[in-house]
């Protein structure tokens, strides 16, 4: 009797891919609103911050200073603090900027029995909240860590972004025994080109002109899920 074939991953980023926007910018958005800003970012860190971000936006920056520097401003606080704050922010900010396109890959991706995975350089504080909120049970993200209830201000390595991407998932692949090679990636930036180039379909999302360029040259798949 033939064995039965390794499950088949659907592995989707989450900003900018599952969620119309970057939930970094977003939370530093919704805490500027609700001035609690400087509750978690050092006045002086406030321009650089805004500045990265930009710079990423432009690809002149690499953002895993941007990634680091936030969870370092962030040490010392209250990991059921943190989780609160997160479940508010989520649900007033990011509930409303989920994707309908890609809710419905996601549908479709069920329905041929394929595992749904987000993975994601942001954080758990938005990244297990929306597998959450979509029933996703599998979840790959930057983790900043905790000790004694508080976030140290240190993240696990490498982060989850770039080959950090491809590390983590070929670890949770041989973990769950799925097909990487036969699964399917979504995602919008030319930084996810490792994990593209490791799946058999690799889906740009609203790509960056980069990504939209390279996908063009390889004849991957593209999509508009404005």
């Amino acid at each position: 009797m033939a064995a039965n074939p390794s499950p088949i991953a659907a592995i989707f980023d989450m900003d900018d891919t599952l969620l119309n926007g970057s939930s970094g910018r977003m939370l530093f958005n919704w805490l500027r609103e609700k001035q609690m800003l400087n509750r978690y970012f050092r006045r002086r860190d406030i321009p650089q911050v805004i500045l990265a971000a930009l710079l990423y936006k432009l690809h002149l920056l690499d953002p895993t200073w941007l990634i680091l520097r936030m969870g370092r401003s962030a040490a010392g606080t209250d990991a059921g603090e943190m989780w609160a704050i997160s479940r508010r922010w989520f649900r007033e900010m990011l509930v409303p900027a989920i994707n309908p396109e890609g809710v419905k890959r996601l549908k479709w991706h069920r329905a041929q029995g394929h595992l749904p995975v987000i993975c994601s350089g942001s954080s758990q504080f938005a990244v297990d909240l929306m597998a959450q909120h979509l029933g996703i049970q599998q979840t790959i993200c930057t983790e900043w860590l905790i000790a004694d209830g508080r976030l140290t201000g240190e993240l696990r390595q490498p982060l989850v972004y770039g080959e950090g991407k491809v590390y983590w998932m070929e670890r949770w692949a041989e973990a769950n025994r799925v097909d990487l090679a036969s699964s399917y990636f979504y995602t919008d930036h030319i930084s996810d080109r490792p994990l593209l180039e490791r799946v058999a379909h690799p889906v740009a999302v609203n790509p960056d002109p980069k990504l939209a360029r390279f996908a063009q040259s390889r004849n991957w798949e593209i999509v508009a899920w404005r």
